[in-house]
């Protein structure tokens, strides 16, 4: 059976041109590093279950990922075309609920990975502004 795609209403975000210097400011390896210690933590989550099969090519997608947002090498799109996030997690049932848990390991992975307040600042507003952009299905409550 095919499920309704929800799409919440979200505010409009400011641009954010500060978040293409964070690769310059931190480097590939912290960036792989914060991706590493991310999926630590999804490991011991309550969304494990959203995260099938190998680890190691997930993290390698989201590092690859990040560096290129972050304004590094187009990793992500070389070896896989366009990212359409939002399309490519269709198959995922994504609520308010899993998002929160999703952003709150990445914001624990900030803390662990030790990534400036500056920087962490950026990367944080840009991963809340991503994460509520991901969300495709109505909580429980809401429906």
């Amino acid at each position: 059976m095919e499920r309704e795609i929800y799409t919440p209403k979200l505010e409009n975000v400011p641009p954010m041109p500060e978040l293409r210097t964070l690769y310059r400011k931190l480097g590939e390896e912290k960036l792989r590093e914060l991706v590493d210690v991310f999926y630590d933590l999804i490991a011991k989550s309550e969304i494990l279950g959203m995260f099938p099969g190998d680890f190691d090519s997930a993290k390698q997608d989201q590092a690859d990922f990040l560096i290129q947002v972050l304004g590094g090498p187009s990793y992500y799109t070389d070896r896989k075309g366009p990212a359409r996030m939002r399309m490519r997690h269709f198959q995922f049932v994504i609520t308010e609920e899993s998002r929160l848990v999703w952003l709150g390991c990445y914001r624990q992975a900030l803390d662990m990975v030790k990534i400036p307040d500056e920087e962490r600042q950026i990367l944080d507003d840009y991963l809340d502004s991503f994460s509520k952009w991901m969300v495709n299905a109505k909580s429980d409550s809401e429906q």
